[in-house]
């Protein structure tokens, strides 16, 4: 008998018919990619600090004077650290020359330093420190940075009023302050205090513990007790209007504290109530939140995009989908990072598809299945490429739209229904709690590993063909009735 095909002949994994996409999501996931993609640019050409790797960073106390109309920073970095290796005797910090050291202050004197190069602070110490003995030391500067990437210092105005903001990823931070700039010493823990002219507010990393005045300027005290790298931290200054949503939990309620423009209060407040709904889905997915015991927030600014700060992302709007993009990141690029540019699918696949979670979970199916949908035919738009960066030296091959964003999010979705729901978000749960991991660094081994002893398969061979593999099988049905045998004939064809 003659083998009649079907209708739906081709048949694949990666192929659902296309129906109409949310153009919200695709538009702000595309911004964010584009923007991610040039701060890679900016990271691929910096080069280690090899003079700074000698010490163990342990704590910083920040001090700054800010006036949101001027663009200068003074103040007083007070570093504590220990060193790692005998004959301990420089300390070395990265910090722009545009800025003037006034003085480094070691257990009450002055001590010299210089600018061994342009972006090297060099400190010399009276004496030798012993290697593990912690030590401290406090430095005086001013000056008006020089802003590089993507405004890691910034002036601008809202409705009339001046603004200023950092955004340091992936090496702005010293542009501004001198710290240790490479992703190879994450700070254990900060306090900042920034006095701005009364009138501003200033938002910065972990809790508000303290504001008070001081004739006519107001002083911010914020609290930060988690390891974090200089590129993470941040500060914004403007005249904010403020107010908190919170977001039920059994272990106490969450706080969002949110700083935006006073203009926008009434549009801002409508927007972030979704953050509730948002924090609540991925803290049952992902685990508690886990900055908790001080906050999350947002803090608007003057950049068309946002950025991941830790415990408050800064924002340009509130979308939906930029508010759950942000967050997610919190866990998965902030908590817990990439080792290495060939996982960059760790931060950005699960930040993609944990934001595209919210269609399945508190959304529209139809929404949902747009997601799916569109994510599909961006993979299979090409055979080529792998989840896994093979060209580490290629910015865009790192920040791929096609491979790592959404072919990463669907080796995800594709786990998920390999192991089923409960042993899938358990596996990422104990990967994000893994004491060894957790406010550290991560390989795609590491989540291996968590998700083979939770679901009890060996994945070796799902990740050969689907993380390091290429391309995608298509599946052909043919298929003839026989009336007069009353049977049906099916044949499948795989290619690949």
């Amino acid at each position: 008998a003659k083998l009649l095909p079907t209708l739906a002949a081709l048949l694949t994994i990666f192929a659902i018919p296309l129906t109409a996409q949310d153009p919200d999501y695709d538009r702000d996931l595309s911004i964010l990619q584009e923007l991610e993609k040039q701060r890679g640019e900016y990271l691929l050409d910096y080069r280690t600090n090899e003079a700074s790797l000698d010490f163990d960073l342990k704590y910083y106390r920040l001090e700054w004077t800010i006036d949101p109309a001027v663009l200068y920073i003074k103040g007083a970095a007070t570093a504590y650290f220990t060193p790692i290796v005998d004959d301990f005797q420089a300390v070395h910090l990265d910090l722009s020359d545009a800025l003037t050291v006034d003085s480094v202050v070691y257990h009450g004197q002055i001590i010299s330093s210089s600018f061994a190069e342009p972006f090297l602070l060099k400190i010399d110490l009276p004496q030798i420190i012993a290697n593990g003995a912690l030590d401290s030391l406090t430095i005086y500067y001013q000056g008006a940075p020089e802003s590089n990437g993507f405004g890691s210092f910034e002036k601008d105005t809202h409705d009339g009023a001046p603004v200023l903001w950092t955004l340091s990823e992936p090496y702005g931070a010293r542009d501004w302050w001198p710290c240790k700039q490479d992703l190879n010493d994450k700070i254990d823990s900060l306090d900042v205090y920034v006095r701005t002219p009364s009138g501003n507010r200033a938002a910065s990393n972990g809790k508000l513990v303290g504001e008070w005045a001081e004739g006519n300027q107001k002083v911010y005290h914020w609290k930060h007790r988690y390891p974090i790298p200089a590129y993470l931290v941040a500060i914004a200054v403007t005249n904010y209007a403020t107010y908190s949503n919170f977001v039920p939990h059994p272990e106490g309620d969450i706080e969002v504290l949110n700083y935006v423009f006073p203009e926008d209060l009434n549009y801002a407040m409508n927007q972030t109530e979704s953050i509730i709904e948002i924090m609540q889905l991925f803290n049952e997915l992902g685990g508690r939140y886990p900055f908790a015991d001080e906050k999350y927030g947002h803090a608007q600014f003057g950049w068309g995009g946002g950025m991941e700060h830790q415990t408050m992302s800064f924002m340009g709007g509130f979308n939906y989908s930029l508010q759950a993009h942000e967050l997610a990141h919190q866990w998965f690029g902030d908590m817990i990072t990439c080792g290495s540019w060939e996982d960059i699918w760790l931060n950005e696949g699960f930040a993609t598809y944990w934001a595209a979670l919210t269609y399945d979970f508190i959304g529209n199916q139809q929404d949902w299945t747009n997601w799916k949908t569109s994510r599909i035919a961006t993979i299979t738009s090409q055979p080529g490429g792998s989840v896994w960066v093979d060209d580490t030296t290629s910015v865009n091959r790192i920040f791929s739209s096609r491979l790592t964003y959404a072919k990463g999010a669907f080796l995800l979705h594709m786990l998920r229904w390999k192991l089923g729901d409960e042993d899938f978000f358990e596996a990422v749960r104990q990967y994000a709690d893994d004491p060894a991991l957790a406010f550290g660094y991560a390989h795609t081994e590491d989540l291996q590993a968590h998700l083979e002893t939770v679901g009890g398969q060996d994945l070796d061979e799902f990740f050969d063909d689907w993380f390091y593999g290429q391309g995608y099988p298509s599946y052909q049905l043919l298929w003839d009735y026989h009336e007069d045998d009353d049977l049906l004939l099916i044949i499948g064809n795989q290619t690949t």
